[in-house]
């Protein structure tokens, strides 16, 4: 091969990458302009305390309203029905007013639904009883959690999370790159960290005067 030819080569090859990399680009903004106008405002606030930890197919939902309570729920659905699974499940019986008796032996709690009945399950597949959905609770955590997961589906968001110690702000992982954070009117920077933040945002695009989108100079990592 001669060195024009090689050149050439490299050049097209340039090129096509430029061209895809900007098509990427249109892609995630695309995307990011059609989340912020179309996402519910009470789950953008529920979000403020629902972290979403990237696992591949055992990615898991975090809870952290309450510091100490914390509690992790995968969410699952298929041809048989839709499945809750709940690690340190206090908190969650009380959020969702779960009808069920907690004690401090039970680490997981697991609720499955077929129809209109709800199988309960303890510290893995201990059965404890079946009944009709309606006995289990006047609010809908399967409707919740579906909710969550839809969302982060339908965007293909890789992480969600929220930073509590530096602010009351919620960040969006479009990519392990695709940075989107939303930043509401009663947001709380904390001092100590407010340099290093509005530095951050500063690299990124203001797409209104809540919502920034940046290209991270590191990737995040993910679990597989």
């Amino acid at each position: 091969m001669n060195r024009v030819r090689f050149l050439t080569m490299i050049a097209i090859g340039l090129i096509f990458h430029s061209c895809e990399e900007r098509r990427r680009v249109i892609n995630v903004e695309d995307n990011v302009n059609e989340f912020i106008q179309t996402i519910d405002p009470n789950q953008l606030k529920a979000l403020e305390h629902w972290f979403f930890i990237y696992r591949g197919p055992n990615g898991f939902w975090q809870n952290d309203s309450i510091d100490n309570e914390r509690y992790n729920v995968i969410y699952s659905r298929g041809d048989r029905g839709e499945t809750i699974l709940v690690h340190g499940p206090q908190r969650f019986i009380k959020d969702f007013a779960i009808k069920f008796q907690y004690d401090t032996s039970i680490f997981n709690l697991k609720l499955v639904k077929v129809e209109n009945k709800v199988t309960v399950y303890t510290n893995w597949d201990r059965f404890v009883k079946t009944m009709g959905y309606s006995e289990l609770t006047n609010k809908d955590p399967f409707k919740y959690m579906s909710e969550l997961s839809d969302l982060k589906d339908k965007y293909g968001l890789v992480q969600i999370s929220h930073p509590r110690k530096a602010g009351t702000f919620v960040q969006f992982y479009f990519s392990t790159s695709d940075l989107l954070t939303f930043i509401p009117d009663t947001a709380d920077i904390n001092p100590e960290f407010k340099p290093r933040w509005t530095k951050d945002w500063s690299k990124g695009k203001w797409i209104d005067a809540h919502w920034n989108l940046r290209k991270l100079e590191k990737p995040i990592e993910v679990g597989g």
